[in-house]
């Protein structure tokens, strides 16, 4: 049996399409901790009034930029313009989410 050309390409296609799609943060699965919670909570109420469009990520994407701020410190690597994130994510995971 014959499989069409138009097929075969099609396919080929949508296979690379999804290859080279970014993946998609997902919402913790695990209990968040008191802090983790504050940094939320407080990103929340200070991102709409900042007008950042960074407020309409997901809570999992905004605790995995607040954590990469966090490693990029450990690093040295500190401020918005090294990091490339936004001042006040950076500046409220200083306080909730990395260690002291």
């Amino acid at each position: 049996m014959r499989t069409p050309k138009w097929f075969l390409a099609w396919s080929l296609a949508v296979g690379v399409s999804f290859a080279g799609a970014p993946p998609a943060q997902a919402e913790p699965l695990t209990p968040l901790s008191p802090a983790e919670l504050q940094y939320l909570e407080q990103l929340h109420r200070v991102l709409p009034l900042s007008h950042d469009p960074i407020a309409f990520r997901s809570d999992g994407e905004l605790l995995n930029r607040g954590r990469y701020v966090c490693r990029q410190r450990d690093q040295g690597v500190v401020g918005q313009a090294a990091t490339l994130e936004s001042p006040v994510i950076t500046q409220l995971a200083f306080i909730y989410l990395c260690p002291q």
